[in-house]
């Protein structure tokens, strides 16, 4: 009989302990902490406007990480979320006939299709088309940190390529007003700030062709600048007490378009081999004769030929270990011209290190080193503002080996990881939702909050036919 109630006891205590383990669906409770979501405004440049698959569209707005956290956020206070949305349909920046505009505004020219419609060209240059107003996403393709202070950025009046017409078509006063006056005039009462890298990925994404510590379209901003320019947009936008959240830059290694084509990914057959180094047979003398490494080509993989100006023999060599190939020279490589291997790859196509006997210019390190310092100011002036932060960057990293999320492997593998979007560089609506959760993380750890995450499989990522 005592064992009978045992027995039964042990049961019960059993049910009791599962029905303790079981998840209360009703545990959690949105709540805004220490912050006031009434109001929520969100700055920055392309991942902020919604640019995906090498286009800004509507769809991409609509699936963006700002557009994304507006929508956890409003479950915790949040009332509205304009955008200044591109037409159904249409699209910005599309491969094929948006290359001057993504000239204007310092992007380059992306080979990849994208999925969005054909680029639409007279939403920027025609100013009928324009719908300036007030709104809670100010996010600018192409925009560097001191661009959002400057009302020149998008005034027309000073002709094409000295303007952004992605600003200008919906700044609220073309040539008055500024990026940051327009997410002032929303009085914000929290606020989300998210350069992804146009002060060092114009440099990279340009193939170095800019200035170190310069301001120009491609050049790597200086650091006294850029510490102007983060300190000022912080003080005004977290004036009167409003709260706020700022992100940092990834490292370039987490950027399929920059990292995807391997140095060494030039795949010969042997009869190929012996073809090339018939080709290079006076290159490799001239070499020889100088004391200068040959081009030697074997059956498997080699590195690339890439231009070299500053390259004492034909101005051209092999690529090296730790130089970048962008996705741009895809285009080239799979062409008649075959870069890569019977021409070299233009410099503009790629990012190279120094190492003796070479003397060029070390543009991967200049990336690198600027991205490391502009991190460390934007985690100093968080700290000085009292704001929070979301290492974005610490995100990828995790990304580069893989973060599962509800039973699905993410990676910053271009198109199969999920991550990025055909363009290489932007992420996909799912990508975005990731991102968004980073920035809800650092919300919710800094201001006691509950906002809730978003459900990273309700987006889609990269359809394969």
């Amino acid at each position: 009989m005592i064992r009978k109630y045992i027995s039964h006891f042990a049961l019960l205590l059993s049910a009791l302990l599962l029905w303790q383990c079981e998840p209360n669906i009703d545990s959690f409770q949105p709540s805004n902490g220490t912050a006031d979501f009434s109001s929520f405004v969100t700055i920055g440049d392309s991942y902020t406007a919604g640019y995906t698959d090498g286009a800004l569209s509507q769809y991409g707005q609509m699936n963006s990480f700002s557009a994304i956290m507006a929508k956890q956020l409003m479950s915790v206070g949040t009332t509205e979320f304009k955008q200044p949305l591109i037409p159904e349909g249409k699209s910005i920046g599309s491969a094929g006939n948006a290359s001057l505009i993504l000239y204007e505004t310092g992007i380059p020219s992306i080979p990849v299709a994208p999925l969005a419609q054909p680029g639409n060209i007279e939403l920027l240059t025609d100013p009928s088309t324009w719908i300036n107003g007030q709104y809670h996403n100010i996010g600018v393709p192409g925009a560097k940190s001191f661009h959002l202070l400057a009302p020149e950025y998008g005034n027309p009046a000073l002709g094409a390529g000295n303007f952004n017409p992605f600003y200008a078509r919906f700044a609220s006063q073309p040539g008055v007003s500024s990026m940051l006056t327009d997410a002032m005039a929303n009085t914000p009462t929290f606020f989300n700030l998210w350069l992804a890298g146009n002060d060092v990925l114009s440099y990279a994404l340009s193939g170095g062709q800019g200035n170190v510590g310069g301001t120009g379209t491609n050049d790597i901003t200086d650091e006294a600048t850029f510490t102007f320019a983060i300190n000022t947009l912080l003080t005004n936008l977290s004036a009167g007490g409003a709260k706020g959240v700022i992100g940092n830059i990834p490292d370039i290694e987490a950027i399929p378009y920059i990292s995807y084509i391997q140095y060494d990914a030039l795949e010969l057959t042997a009869d190929l081999a012996a073809q090339m180094n018939a080709a290079y047979a006076a290159y490799n003398a001239g070499a020889a004769a100088n004391g200068l490494p040959t081009m030697d080509f074997k059956e498997g993989r080699n590195a690339f030929v890439i231009a070299d100006p500053t390259y004492p023999i034909a101005q051209m060599r092999q690529a090296l270990p730790g130089e970048k190939i962008l996705i741009s020279a895809l285009a080239g490589i799979q062409s008649e011209d075959r870069w890569g291997s019977a021409t070299p790859i233009p410099n503009t196509h790629t990012l190279h290190i120094q190492t003796p006997p070479f003397n060029s210019v070390n543009q991967v390190e200049n990336i690198k080193s600027a991205i490391v310092s502009f991190n460390a100011i934007l985690k100093a002036q968080a700290d000085a503002h009292g704001v929070a932060f979301a290492d974005i960057n610490a995100l990828m990293e995790d990304l580069k080996d893989g973060y599962v999320i509800d039973g699905h492997t993410y990676t910053t593998a271009f198109i199969t990881g999920g991550i990025f979007s055909l363009d290489g560089i932007h992420s996909t609506a799912r990508g975005s939702a990731i991102i968004a959760n980073s920035f809800i993380e650092a919300i919710n750890n800094k201001y006691g909050a509950q906002v809730p995450k978003a459900n990273v499989n309700d987006y889609i990522t990269v359809e394969f036919p």
